[in-house]
């Protein structure tokens, strides 16, 4: 039970490759840079659902969602492994930076990933492989259909905005729809799947932030289900520059949680919400102390993110159902090397990951 409670084969691809940006986490103020102030996107009419068809067992299949679309325009989607075992989900956002400028979206180095792709099936099968086992006895997160939720809108999906960038002359154009795009999905899922007794929502980096950002409609989607929560790689820290913040709410029409009344001015109010929102889920976070790609992208100077990672644990995670494991060190995200890494008191992470998913008492913060 304690070995690889997410070896599904997705993790290690699909949370490894976040763009990084340079220490100010992107320059809101690039010559020529303009603040897109076109409206967001409103949602589609009311339509019938998307019903997700009957995929073959154990097998990665792409389903493309109607009403969705990656950043380049495309068409957007879910990979779906279904199970035989189980009726429950887990719906994995995979994640990939994020960009709220030219310069970062079309760059020489861009901070997001999938910009300018299109999502297939060939790519799908490049990020999670083709087939998972999902035959693993007292493994409630292994059992279940699993859900992967592409990155390919840069906005740590919670976008709503057809967004114009320009610099220097040149434009480009994002479509910023990760919100839009997963309330879709999850209309589709529940839809789908009537009979799941649990859901586990979990991301790494930008899809931490993107599965908490979200969470609230899997409790409207599936309000009789367990749903759980887990954020690699995503802790609500504020940013060192609140104009770099300011400027990506604008950019992307950046979606709050209901009755997030402090949201726009502090990222680690959102946590509030949502776990005042969600008393019976357990919420948890996995984080290093002073995360690189983190530090980069929300502006920390070596230190200072320590000290941000403590009052967030101290203060936003200090619910009985909200817990962090929290180990020292610069990596970024933990899931795929969790029968490896070891924290405070040298507990296993499979072990805690266990207590978290099958709801032990012992489940409990973890931290330096």
């Amino acid at each position: 039970m304690q070995g690889r409670l997410l070896a599904l084969g997705l993790v290690m691809v699909a949370c490894g490759n976040d763009a990084r940006v340079d220490d100010d986490g992107g320059d809101s103020t690039e010559p020529d840079a303009a603040i897109d102030a076109s409206p967001p996107i409103d949602a589609p009419p009311d339509a019938a659902p998307f019903l997700i068809p009957d995929t073959p067992a154990n097998t990665w299949t792409w389903v493309e969602i109607p009403g969705t679309t990656c950043a380049n325009g495309s068409p957007f989607g879910i990979g779906v492994n279904r199970s035989t075992v189980s009726d429950d989900i887990t719906v994995f956002f995979a994640g990939g930076g994020a960009c709220w400028t030219y310069e970062m979206c079309f760059g020489a180095n861009p901070t997001a990933t999938h910009i300018e792709d299109t999502y297939t099936q060939a790519t799908l099968t490049q990020e999670v492989g083709t087939t998972a086992n999902h035959n693993q006895p007292g493994n409630p997160l292994g059992q279940a259909t699993t859900i992967f939720v592409p990155y390919c809108t840069g906005d740590l999906h919670a976008g709503s905005k057809l967004t114009t960038y320009t610099m220097g002359g040149n434009t480009g154009q994002v479509f910023h729809t990760g919100s839009t795009n997963t309330a879709a999905i999850v209309d589709a899922l529940a839809t789908k799947y009537t009979a799941a007794e649990k859901v586990f929502v979990y991301g790494a980096s930008a899809g931490g932030y993107g599965a908490t950002l979200n969470f609230h409609l899997f409790a409207t989607a599936f309000p009789t289900a367990e749903r759980h929560l887990l954020q690699d790689g995503s802790p609500f820290v504020n940013f060192t520059d609140l104009t770099n913040y300011t400027t990506l709410q604008t950019q992307w029409a950046f979606v709050f949680p209901p009755n997030c009344t402090g949201c726009p001015t502090s990222f680690p109010a959102i946590m509030d919400t949502v776990g005042a929102a969600n008393p019976t889920s357990r919420i948890g976070l996995l984080s290093y102390t002073e995360d690189a790609v983190i530090g980069d992208y929300f502006g920390f100077t070596p230190g200072m993110l320590t000290t941000a990672t403590n009052n967030l644990v101290d203060n936003q995670y200090d619910l009985p159902n909200t817990k962090a494991f929290i180990v020292a060190g610069t990596d970024h995200v933990m899931l795929g090397r969790e029968n490896i890494t070891t924290g405070p008191a040298n507990k296993p992470l499979d072990t805690w990951l266990a207590e978290w998913v099958l709801g032990l008492p012992a489940w409990e913060t973890a931290r330096p």
